[in-house]
């Protein structure tokens, strides 16, 4: 038996939260937390300083919360997106073009940013001293601290020297290859190969606008000037390669989903580095001058992620316990969603469990505010994980409407909805988790 460690509450800032895992997921429910009142102690295996990979796309229901939390975009290099430019892969003709910029005061942006920035971004938001005294302590991180297991009733983790800590929470946010899921779940609850793996990399802008070809495919057609994605697509070949800048607009980030090819490394890593030649040929039908931007990788190459999927999981919530991020959700990049409702569920975490906003503390038990949570969650999540595992055609894809209906009951948008287009965003972008978690409580404490 590891020695046991309790914390108990006893008022107001005194309530402790564990988080297990140091990812994105991770700090934003630690941020979150944090600014609910809690002690917050986040427990990461690695010892690595920054996030890994390229750039992420932040959606507006994300970009709401980080806005909330004071996350400086422009000190992070963030680019704001207004624009889809989709082409044709062999011969460069538009298919799409649609304009997405805030379309109100009180609207939010999609950004970019690199990864690495938005990591660390996050870590200052968590640890640094706060003025607002609403907030708790600033965070605490323990780097190279594995947790091997996790006891959901007790809010319970162990480490790997075998000491036991309790908390009166314990947030489980250890990413899609999570190892304590089963402690969550209670069954096997194994992610599986999709077939279907993601290439990414860097490349610098000059070189990119040094072409008249590329420098044109990165000029709005109106002349506005405005920046976004510029993806192109190869449906004979199940290929989509969607580019975004990032780092103040001097970097440009690519990714290409396609069919898992041999020699893309092993299944349990990350991600993997593959050659420009390999590259190549599975961009084989891609016209030339986009072809080129494969020979100008910048910093460390062209990396292979996989990409994997899990079944739904019924429930967010067990005991003390909540599982977030890639963890409860495994899903495919298609709509750029799996970073976006993990940064929205720290606003459910901000608002749910903030013991100074509701006055009959007694009635808000952790037990009803866990249930809020679910009920708030499981539906968002799911619909999000859900659409995009499906693919761009989504709604066309037999059984997954149905599918989606058995967690989520809102709105839909019509069959045949481009993505990223008024209709889709509305459903899964335009969406404030803070509004939607003060009227779920609010009906709540009604009931």
């Amino acid at each position: 038996m590891g020695q046991l460690l309790v914390s108990r509450p006893v008022s107001g800032q005194s309530r402790r939260a564990a988080v297990v895992g140091a990812g994105i997921a991770g700090l934003s429910a630690a941020i979150g937390l944090r600014r609910a009142g809690w002690h917050v102690t986040v427990y990461e295996k690695s010892r690595f300083k920054n996030e890994i990979g390229a750039a992420i796309t932040i959606t507006p229901n994300a970009t709401l919360v980080l806005e909330r939390f004071g996350f400086d975009f422009a000190k992070f290099g963030a680019v704001a997106n207004e624009i889809l430019l989709r082409y044709d892969a062999t011969d460069l003709s538009l298919l799409q073009k649609d304009y997405y910029g805030p379309d109100s005061a009180e609207w939010s942006r999609f950004w970019s940013v690199h990864r690495v920035d938005l990591h660390t971004g996050l870590r200052e938001l968590a640890v640094q001293p706060h003025k607002e005294t609403a907030w708790g302590p600033p965070v605490e991180i323990k780097l190279g601290q594995e947790i091997t297991g996790v006891d959901c009733e007790r809010g319970s983790v162990k480490l790997q020297d075998g000491k036991i800590e309790r908390h009166d929470l314990l947030v489980m946010a250890d990413g899609a290859h999570s190892r304590l899921i089963e402690d969550f779940t209670g069954i096997p609850s194994p992610i599986h190969r999709t077939g279907r793996s993601i290439y990414r990399w860097l490349v610098p802008m000059d070189e990119v606008n040094a072409d008249p070809v590329l420098q044109n495919l990165y000029t709005d057609p109106q002349g506005t000037g405005k920046n976004g994605f510029v993806a192109w697509v190869d449906k004979k070949n199940r290929i989509l390669w969607v580019s975004y800048k990032c780092r103040g607009g001097r970097v440009l980030n690519n990714a290409v989903v396609h069919d898992t090819q041999t020699g893309e490394g092993e299944e349990d890593l990350w991600q993997s580095p593959v050659s420009q030649e390999q590259v190549l040929k599975v961009l084989h039908n891609f016209h030339p001058s986009v072809q080129k931007m494969v020979t100008m990788t910048a910093e460390d190459g062209i990396k292979a992620h996989h990409l994997y999927k899990r079944l739904p999981l019924d429930s967010f919530a067990r005991g003390k316990a909540l599982v977030i991020g890639d963890a409860a959700h495994v899903m495919m990049p298609t709509h750029a969603a799996g970073a976006g409702v993990a940064i929205e569920t720290a606003a459910t975490l901000e608002t749910v469990f903030d013991f100074s906003a509701t006055r009959k503390e007694d009635t808000w038990t952790m037990e009803r505010r866990l249930e809020v949570f679910n009920k708030l969650r499981l539906p968002r999540c799911n619909l999000a994980m859900l659409s995009s595992n499906a693919g761009p055609e989504w709604l066309q894809v037999p059984g997954v409407e149905e599918e989606i209906r058995k967690y989520y009951s809102g709105p839909l948008p019509p069959v045949g909805a481009a993505p990223y287009s008024s209709a889709f965003r509305d459903v899964l972008f335009k969406h404030d988790e803070y509004r939607a978690a003060k009227e779920c409580m609010d009906k709540t404490a009604k009931s």
